[in-house]
């Protein structure tokens, strides 16, 4: 189900970083969303402007995880998402 006023993949990235069980680095979130790399890398950079992503490097490896704010907007987002679920 898509919103008209929200992006579904840009959106879907704050969704997969609710699952705070995996280590989401940017290849896997990208293969997850189904973005290119690329676009991972400037929503993720959009996102962290806004406040509502953090990275810790690991290794090689950049780790992406919500920060409070993200992890509330992502929550916002869940449920807007659910609302039109049911409506549909």
């Amino acid at each position: 189900m898509t919103i008209p006023f929200i992006r579904e993949r840009p959106a879907a990235l704050l969704l997969l970083l609710r699952n705070s069980t995996k280590s989401w680095h940017i290849s896997l979130l990208s293969r997850e969303s189904g973005l290119t790399y690329l676009h991972t890398l400037n929503v993720l950079s959009q996102l962290y402007n806004l406040g509502l992503v953090e990275y810790k490097t690991e290794g090689r490896k950049k780790i992406v995880f919500l920060t409070e704010k993200g992890k509330n907007i992502s929550s916002i987002l869940n449920q807007l998402m659910d609302e039109f679920k049911e409506q549909a």
